[in-house]
């Protein structure tokens, strides 16, 4: 199946529910917003908590959200707040999918890390041996501005290396949060290695599909966000429409059947 056979299923299976998912996304974005506000307004002692809640809520609302259009995709009814609810009775399996997504992604990511404090390393040595105006260190200071620039070299290889590892690695685990919303009685660690083993030779597949978005990002970009409402939701829908298909209990002969209905009328 391509890229078009599955934002052909999300644009039916939203049909007559764009307002409802677009609510959805508002109310979402409208929390944080509120939370955001709050947060600017208490004295600086008290934001550093409120931070740390946000961060601490954010994982679980995220995973609430996509289990509310999950149900949509499905034909159930959900309401707009839905998903704060969803969101605090899987906190912990939320949770526990991310930071089991976090170990296995754990070489990549000091990977980057490292890079940086390389780059970091070579830009310091060498604005500390130019700005040094003493006869030692401008005895030194070739040394040190070479040392530097060895360091930034290697530091800009790695971070490429690194940030490509990182990216490609994370398309085994998108599957991730729709595997545990789908299996409530999976554990956590079950569900990524799930996820990996669907994605296993289909993460160029799932790569094309949300490149095939891009246009529509674009355009997003010049209603000044507004347009992620309906944008966002009929990403996850096609993500989910992948997912079903990999997961062999997709409705794959509806879809195709629907195409070629498509390709019929466009053929009369």
């Amino acid at each position: 199946m391509l890229s078009s056979d599955f934002r052909e299923e999300a644009r039916r299976r939203l049909t007559g529910k764009w307002g409802k998912v677009a609510l959805m996304v508002l109310a979402y974005a409208a929390l944080f917003f509120v939370m955001g506000f709050i947060e600017g307004i208490l004295p600086n002692a008290i934001q550093p908590i409120l931070s740390l809640a946000e961060l601490v809520i954010e994982i679980p609302l995220g995973f609430g959200l996509i289990y509310s259009l999950f149900k949509v995709f499905n034909g159930e009814d959900v309401g707009a707040f839905d998903f704060v609810n969803l969101g605090f009775d899987n906190f912990k399996k939320s949770w526990g999918v991310s930071l089991n997504i976090a170990l296995k992604m754990i070489v990549p990511i000091i990977l980057v890390i490292v890079s940086y404090f390389l780059i970091a390393i070579s830009i310091g040595s060498i604005i500390y041996s130019y700005a040094s105006s003493s006869v030692f260190y401008s005895a030194v200071s070739p040394t040190i501005s070479g040392a530097g620039i060895a360091f930034g070299i290697i530091g800009f290889i790695l971070l490429i290396v690194s940030m490509i590892w990182a990216i490609t690695k994370s398309f085994y685990y998108q599957l991730a949060m729709l595997i545990a919303i789908d299996n409530p009685d999976m554990t956590s660690k079950d569900a990524v290695l799930k996820s990996q083993e669907l994605m296993t030779g289909n993460r160029g597949k799932l790569f094309c599909l949300q490149l095939s978005f891009i246009g529509w990002s674009i355009l997003a970009s010049f209603t000044l966000g507004i347009g992620l409402l309906w944008l966002l939701p009929y990403m996850q829908f096609a993500i989910i429409a992948f997912y079903k298909h990999l997961n062999g209990n997709s409705s794959d002969n509806e879809v195709v059947s629907n195409v070629e209905d498509i390709d019929n009328n466009e053929n009369l």
